[in-house]
């Protein structure tokens, strides 16, 4: 018995089983056990007069999804007459119509049409659904046409007799669709005279006829295909060969294949609206001369389970005509993490085999365990490059490597720093994409970066001045796609698994029982001296890991960069004397979720009897080339980090140090003396390619962050009970925030914001950060331990900036023991704050203010604080009624009478409510430490 009927038998056995569970599902295996009487004058059902000249009833499946299920096999053929009296579908003499008041079986290939001759046009109307087994794929020959238009509510669907039959769908369980057209293809000497021959069955396909037409696809899935006959025999989703420019495609989805998830062998054929989910090897792969389009095409692939992106190839001839040389425009490709069954890593982007193309609006964004973004391969590819041939313009890559040289090797003679191609064509960038799992958040780079006027450059494109499928608005995936939405089936937060050993680039030692607070502990991995490698530290319910042996550096000064990958519920304790530090040109990737933040806290804190306090270790240090005005000649920039004299700063402000996303830091800030501490997060020059969202600094020694110039901005922050300044920054800062949340200590703490520039005139950039969205709850006015008292803010040494929508409420006792110090203070000891304040270069608007001393002025000459703060737009000075930050449901202070910073720059969410809450969300819950 062949394969083929084993597995059908199998598949009607598992339909049997359901049926008995009250499946709509009924099975004929034409063994009934009477005779069924003849009727003398029998007549034919409507789908038997439809259907019945080129098709058969099923005689394993008699219906599902309460239709019949008819059988489609060999070579469909024009009809001498029209075989059909149905409206719905039938035949008509070379054009045949599958309706969708049936469900449509493949056995074996099934061919449309003869090759140029005899040929059919196939029309499938919209919600109609086609079903394959091993071994059954659909074939559209040259010179016949397949029209399958389906909509956004009743799309297309190609898929597997098991998925059909509500068992699981894999990848592998019948073939795919094939499209094979007249186009040209370089595996062809005389276009005149092709006949390339199709890797599964033979079929001839390519010409000379590069506007050839094949039909159109629009509202199409196919799904769970891909059977594998051997290593180069395997069925894509849907296949392109040599198919032309008159071919309509869009609204495509290849879910689940067991090979690529769409390939081109040449042709012109051109694509939009293009989906692309957890296929197993490339999602997208083209050879043999491809010059068509594809705009507007999201590439999700699957962790373990996906190889690449992109992947492609021209011709091991250079010289080979027509060269591939594909216009592509606005991709989100989504790298998975670890390695395929064929051993093959998730990848972004390979271009090799003398392709050439030109790319605009590209977003490839990886993970933690990812491969490269994007790579460059052989010889002939690279001198492709130096032609010019390869353009990619106005794209961005958001991974750990984020590009991948080629070396001189057995196979080439060139070497290729693709880093340096990449960033010298217009508009490329490298850094974080901001996404909210395929979608640009506000503040992504995505929005506006990417190139304009795309029809002018392609008539093929649509306008589309953004980089990636998306718009930030938009998501035309809705509605017609399958497993990329909550409504497909959301899956609960995946609790961490045990690791049974250490990752690679840490050292290992087993716990000593009761010695951890989590009596789950078994490995304790460590971190010490120069990370020079790049090194992921896996997420394990079994694990923590520990910094030691002083300061952690990833990667040397802007040499020898090293990225150090943070899975998200990783937990990392220090000793007392370590701190991590990130240098110039290495990158930290801390990824947690609300679900699983990551933390990083003290000894004491996870030890057994232990007890987190200020100061027992470090913290994490980011050191950036941004512009710090401490440094005359940024392009010569060296200046040296308070605590261990790491180098920092340079002339770059868009420079990227990473991700550091749901993040908490508890404990830190050793002290080493009055001028030497530190921060529980330093960003030193770091720039705005840098991704910081929801992170806490909480019991810090010193502040919880600050900032040495760059241009670093920041989402959803949430510090407490940081012992000196909350939010501190100086020499240059021009970054943004938003969301920020302070809480004090009573006699723990000193101000909400410090914020200062320069103390001599003309260092540059000077401070200018713009900021909503603020409350800050100051302790009361009794001195901590440095002599400094409980306040709200103070704006000095010439510093700049643009406050909206903040709210300070202190303490309104009647001692110092029960209140707070001032809220706002301006000091103009050095006079360029003055003049900030009589320029509008520093103003505070949209804001609300509730201290017994609200107000105060140091220095400020004919300056009045009060009077200044009072006339600038939206502010008062009035009680607020706030429950651990949050305003009342029904407040008319704060809610509603806020400023729409996005008016103000477009990073900013739109809000219309002063503070860091709007009443309702709390942005902490699920990630954030609560104080007691």
């Amino acid at each position: 018995m062949e394969l083929k009927t084993l597995f059908k038998l199998g598949a009607i056995a598992s339909a049997l089983i359901l049926a008995g569970c009250g499946g709509d599902i009924n099975i004929k295996t034409g063994d009934d056990s009477a005779p069924t009487p003849v009727d003398p004058t029998p007549t034919e059902t409507p789908q038997e007069q439809a259907y019945g000249g080129f098709a058969e009833k099923s005689t394993g499946i008699a219906d599902l999804d309460g239709k019949q299920v008819w059988k489609l096999s060999g070579l469909l053929q024009p009809a001498a007459a029209s075989a059909s009296t149905f409206a719905t579908g039938g035949q008509d003499g070379n054009e045949i119509t599958l309706g969708n008041d049936v469900v449509w079986e493949l056995d074996g290939p099934v061919v449309v049409g003869g090759d140029n001759e005899n040929s059919v046009v196939l029309n499938i109307l919209p919600g109609t659904k086609i079903i394959g087994g091993d071994g059954d794929y659909l074939v559209v020959s040259r010179g016949s046409q397949i029209n399958a238009v389906g909509t956004e509510d009743a799309p297309i669907v190609f898929t597997s007799v098991d998925a059909a039959l509500g068992q699981e769908g894999e990848p592998g369980q019948w073939g795919g669709l094939v499209l094979l057209g007249n186009a040209p293809v370089n595996t062809c000497p005389d276009l005149n005279a092709c006949d390339a021959s199709f890797e599964v069955g033979d079929f001839p396909y390519g010409g000379n006829n590069p506007e050839d037409n094949s039909g159109s696809l629009k509202y199409v899935r196919v799904e769970f295909g891909g059977f594998k006959i051997n290593d180069t025999q395997e069925m894509n989703g849907i296949s392109f060969a040599a198919v032309g420019s008159e071919t309509e495609v869009e609204y495509i989805q290849v879910h689940e294949n067991n090979d690529d998830g769409v390939e081109f062998w040449g042709g012109n054929v051109s694509l939009s609206k293009v989906v692309l989910t957890n296929n197993f090897d490339d999602s997208l792969d083209w050879t043999n001369g491809w010059q068509g389009s594809a705009q507007h095409v999201l590439i999700m692939q699957k962790d373990n389970g996906s190889n690449r992106g992109i992947e492609a190839d021209s011709n091991s001839d250079i010289d080979a005509e027509p060269k591939s040389n594909p216009t592509l425009s606005n991709f989100t490709i989504l790298v998975a993490n670890g390695t395929n069954d064929g051993g093959d890593d998730a990848e972004g982007i390979i271009l090799r085999k003398a392709t050439a193309v030109n790319a605009y609006n590209m977003l490839v964004k990886g993970d933690a365990d990812s491969g490269e973004c994007l790579e460059i391969d052989g010889d002939n590819t690279v001198i492709n490059a130096q032609n010019g041939e390869l353009v990619f313009t106005h794209s961005l890559l958001d991974c750990v490597e984020p590009t991948k040289n080629q070396s001189v090797d057995e196979d080439n003679q060139l070497a290729y720093d693709v880093h340096a191609w990449y960033t010298g064509q217009e508009g490329n960038l490298i850094g974080a994409s901001a996404l909210e799992g395929y979608m640009p958040t506000a503040s992504s780079v995505a929005l506006t970066s990417g190139k304009a006027d795309l029809g002018n450059t392609d008539a093929r494109l649509m306008d589309a001045e953004y980089i990636g499928a998306f718009d930030g608005s938009n998501d035309w995936t809705v509605g017609w796609t399958t497993a990329i939405h909550d409504d497909d089936g959301g899956t609960d937060p995946v609790a961490l698994q045990p690791l049974t050993s250490c990752p690679v680039g840490t050292t290992q030692e087993m716990a000593i029982d009761g010695l951890y607070k989590d009596a789950d502990v078994e490995l304790i991995c460590g971190l010490e001296g120069n990370v020079l490698t790049n090194t992921t530290l896996l997420a394990g319910s079994n694990v923590l890991y520990k910094l030691s042996g002083g300061a952690v550096l990833v990667g040397g000064d802007n040499e020898n960069s090293a990225t150090l990958s943070i899975q998200a519920g990783v937990e990392i304790f220090s000793e007392e004397d370590s701190y991590l530090a990130i240098n110039r040109g290495s990158k930290i990737m801390a990824m947690g979720n609300a679900d699983m933040p990551i933390v990083m806290t003290s000894q004491e804190d996870v030890i057994e009897g232990g007890e987190g306090e200020r100061g027992q270790w470090g913290g994490l240090v980011l050191l950036g080339n941004g512009l710090t005005n401490k440094c005359p000649d940024k392009n010569a920039c060296d200046a040296s980090f308070e605590v261990g004299d790491h180098a920092y700063g340079g002339n770059d402000n868009t420079d990227s140090s990473g991700t550091i996303s749901y993040v908490v830091v508890k404990y830190a800030g050793f002290k080493i003396n009055d001028t030497q501490e530190m921060n529980g997060i330093s960003f030193a020059a770091v720039g705005s390619g840098t991704q910081v969202d929801h992170i806490q600094v909480h019991a810090n020694g010193d502040d919880g962050v600050e900032f040495w110039g760059g241009a670093v901005s920041l989402k959803y922050v949430y510090l407490t009970h940081n012992f000196d300044d909350s939010l501190d920054w100086t020499n240059g800062w021009q970054g943004k925030a938003q969301y920020v949340y302070i809480t004090h200590e009573d006699g723990f703490a000193n101000r909400g914001f410090e914020g200062d520039s320069h103390k001599t005139d003309g260092d540059t950039p000077t401070s200018h950060p713009l900021i909503s969205n603020v409350t800050i709850l100051p302790g009361v006015d009794v001195e901590n331990a440095s002599g400094d008292k409980g306040e709200g803010i103070i704006l000095r040494v010439a510093t700049e900036a643009e406050i909206y929508n903040m709210v300070i409420r202190g303490r309104k006792g009647s001692t110092g023991e029960t209140e707070s110090g001032e809220c706002v203070e301006l000091d103009g000891t050095y006079p360029s704050l003055i003049d900030g304040v009589n320029s509008g270069a520093l103003l505070i608007e949209h804001s609300v203010v509730d201290c017994n001393e609200p107000f105060k002025g140091t220095d400020m000459g004919a300056v009045d604080v009060e009077t200044w703060f009072l006339s600038l737009t939206g502010n008062s000075a009035q009680a607020v009624s706030l429950t651990d930050g949050m305003p009342a449901a029904g407040d008319t202070v704060l809610l509603g009478t806020g400023k729409d910073a996005s008016t103000v720059d477009s990073w900013f969410d739109s809000t219309d409510y002063i503070g860091a809450f709007d009443g309702e969300n709390d942005w902490r819950e699920g990630w954030a430490y609560i104080p007691n």
